[in-house]
């Protein structure tokens, strides 16, 4: 709490007036969730809120994870939170015993923090995403009030956060979130995840990702799929939105990791030596493989493939380039219409063993086809995360444009102009093609594409930087496939290359009966305010009748209709709030930033807008006043009221609706006047206000009621 604030209470204590104190509680007391509300939760990919999310509390405990490296606040930073953050341990119990502290005021004492101290803060309780954390108002050296010794990490195995051998989670695990601990005998897999994240598996094949949330990681080169770890340290971090995995554990300190002595062969550039595979061809399959170890060598290479549901078939590779290290085997000529899925094995001398990929049930696959290829081929996956069969290799497909370059623009920053054209209608029937030559094809256009198949941050596309594309127009005009209506629920907000929905990517879809659930998914309705403010990317969740949300991305497609992302909007366009119904939506599906998003192209993908729902069909039977949405805000929120029909006639008074601070003085009057039956809701702007806890209060007649609300500058 700022010193001024504690001042001013101090002030009014002495000459007997009420005011606010905060309760002291344990880490515990803020983290404790119930199985059942666990596996609850964990069914529908999300987290309960902490039972004290709104209030503010005061927390002691013991720094385990320091803002920076060392006492400069200028040194290397261990954890990024969008604002400076530690995590803070119960000294005594660390089950259910580890939060995220942020200062959102950047004092310059909460930077100089170190592991070991011992602190005493009050803040508000807050789950960001799936994190849950305290926002404190400010920072006082006063508020270390001990330093000792940081205590041990938690030893805990991989199958007590996650289900024995998958990366799927233990819900109830969810009670060493933010808490440090050990997981030893581990062994790296997999591909870079991003900034230089990987997974790591024991013995029973459970995996876990290793975070680079502090920059030490980020800077360091990740280590080879197949390397030994004595053990892993650090600080349990949760997250629904990532593909193999819910529970991260992040390191921080430069001993968090510890290697084996024992590297194994690291196998590259695996490849194939034709992409588009016809009847009765046989393909020749390649790949680097050198040993990391100094004083071991390759032993063996085999190329394991199976047709369809068979078992696997082992077939020993050959050096077939002793200078570049490069090993070579055959899978014969097989059926029209087989799939076909391979791996590589490597053994060294010392018996380290690898395989590309490290995952062996996302292993490499393609088709033998006795026709052209389809949109289909090239988008469908079988469980290679979203990858295509015909990665890096070049295609020809056709397909009719259903979005061009004046159809989505992009946001002229992160995202730019989109092309898409689609082959029938549903599932795997779009894609993007990429390149200067497809900036004057439009919509309607009958092409006949030819390009290098690529991934491009979760998008699947043809054409890259390098080659771009050979585009034959065959026609212009032509009719649209239609829009395949889906719900809501069949995309949800799951992450990148989850079925069903990366099935949907690229292609023409429409949802139906949509309803506005946020404005502005990334922040506060409102304008975009740049680092350290209201972030606002165009981005809505809206629902249909199955209830589960999905993102909505306004800011790309050349249309009238935003969320008010810019200041320039106001009093221009369309604007779309909270709680606003369409008859339907339609667009393309995308993926970016971690999510699925429908982006509209055109007015007329926005059908039937409501803005005002029409009271006289579904009037209020009782007074209610709802809880302010967004809570913690700022600067600006919205309050909603009803009024009800069968008491509103009588009424002597009008309707008042006021915001006090916690000394009771009253800071606006939002509304004062009679009012006809029906629901509302109001903008409070505060802007000139001070950050901390508020109320507001309704009072008509002979009703009233109050609510607290939090504004966090």
């Amino acid at each position: 709490m700022k010193l001024k604030t504690i001042l001013l209470l101090t002030c009014v204590l002495a000459i007997n007036v009420f005011a606010q104190t905060y309760p002291e509680v344990t880490i515990r007391d803020i983290q404790f969730a119930t199985v059942d509300s666990l596996n609850f939760y964990g069914a529908k990919n999300e987290e309960p809120l902490p039972s004290l999310a709104g209030d503010t509390v005061t927390v002691t405990g013991i720094v385990m994870i320091p803002p920076n490296e060392g006492a400069n606040p200028d040194s290397i930073r261990t954890l990024h939170a969008g604002a400076p953050a530690i995590y803070l341990q119960d000294q005594n119990n660390p089950e259910w015993g580890g939060i995220m502290v942020r200062d959102t005021e950047g004092s310059t004492a909460f930077g100089v923090l170190d592991t070991g101290f011992v602190v005493k803060l009050t803040g508000v309780v807050s789950e960001f995403f799936t994190t849950s954390q305290l926002n404190i108002f400010g920072f006082e050296a006063s508020n270390v009030i001990g330093q000792g010794a940081r205590p041990k990490p938690v030893e805990l195995t991989l199958d007590s956060l996650v289900q024995l051998g998958t990366s799927s989670p233990h819900y109830s695990a969810e009670k060493w979130e933010g808490v440090y601990v050990e997981i030893k005998n581990l062994k790296v897999g997999g591909e870079a995840i991003g900034r230089g994240s990987f997974t790591v598996f024991d013995d029973n094949n459970s995996g876990i990702i290793v975070g680079t949330n502090a920059d030490l990681f980020r800077r360091l080169q990740q280590p080879l799929p197949g390397t030994n770890v004595e053990y892993v340290r650090g600080y349990i971090e949760t997250r629904t939105n990532i593909t193999n995995g819910w529970f991260i554990i992040n390191p921080v300190f430069e001993d968090d990791v510890k290697y084996g002595d024992v590297s194994p062969p690291n196998i590259t550039d695996a490849i194939r030596d034709k992409g588009v595979v016809a009847y009765a061809e046989h393909v020749v399959v390649s790949a680097k493989v050198v040993d990391s170890d100094a004083t071991a060598d390759v032993q063996s290479v085999t190329l394991s493939y199976k047709v369809n549901d068979a078992d696997f078939v082992k077939i020993d590779m050959t050096l077939t380039n002793v200078t570049e290290s490069i090993w070579s085997g055959t899978i014969p000529a097989l059926n029209d219409s087989s799939i076909v899925q391979y791996f590589i094995s490597a053994t060294d001398v010392d018996n380290a063993k690898s395989t590309n990929p490290t995952d062996t049930t996302s292993a490499y696959f393609y088709f033998v086809l006795d026709r052209s290829l389809t949109i289909k081929d090239i988008q469908f996956t079988i469980s290679n995360g979203g990858f295509s069969a015909y990665q890096n290799y070049e295609v020809t497909v056709n397909g009719i444009v259903t979005a061009d370059t004046t159809d989505i623009q992009g946001d002229g920053s992160n995202i730019g102009p989109q092309v898409y054209i689609q082959n029938g209608t549903g599932q795997w029937s779009g894609i993007q093609i990429f390149g200067t030559e497809a900036d004057n094809v439009r919509r309607g256009d009958d092409l006949t594409v030819t390009g290098i198949v690529n991934e491009s941050f979760g998008i699947t596309r043809i054409g890259n930087l390098l080659s771009g594309i050979q585009i034959v127009k065959n026609a212009s005009g032509q009719a649209l496939p239609e829009a395949t209506i889906l719900v809501t629920s069949e995309i949800g907000t799951v992450a990148s290359g989850v079925l069903p929905a990366e099935s949907y990517e690229g292609v023409l879809v429409k949802y139906e009966n949509i309803t506005i659930i946020d404005e502005n998914t990334n922040g506060d309705a409102g304008p975009d305010e740049g680092t350290g403010g209201n972030r606002n990317f165009g981005e809505m969740l809206i629902a249909d009748a199955s209830g589960v949300e999905t993102r909505v991305e306004v800011q790309d497609g050349t249309h009238d209709y935003h969320n008010f992302w810019d200041s320039s909007l106001e009093n221009t366009g369309t604007r779309i709030q909270e709680g606003n119904t369409f008859e339907s939506l339609t667009g393309i599906l995308f993926f970016s930033f971690g999510n699925y998003k429908l982006v509209p192209r055109k007015n007329d993908d926005f059908v039937g807008q409501v803005t005002d729902i029409n009271e006289e069909v579904t009037m209020p039977q009782e007074f209610e006043l709802a809880q302010n949405y967004p809570n913690p805000f700022n600067p600006s929120t919205t309050i909603k009221y009803s009024v009800p029909n069968n008491v509103a006639s009588n009424f002597s008074s009008s309707v008042v609706l006021r915001v006090y601070d916690v000394l009771g003085k009253e800071v606006a009057t939002l509304v004062n006047q009679k009012q006809n039956p029906g629901n509302y809701k109001i903008q409070f702007d505060a802007s000139a206000l001070t950050s901390g806890i508020y109320f507001y209060t309704i009072k008509a007649g002979s009703f009233f009621q109050s609510k607290k609300m939090l504004l966090l500058k």
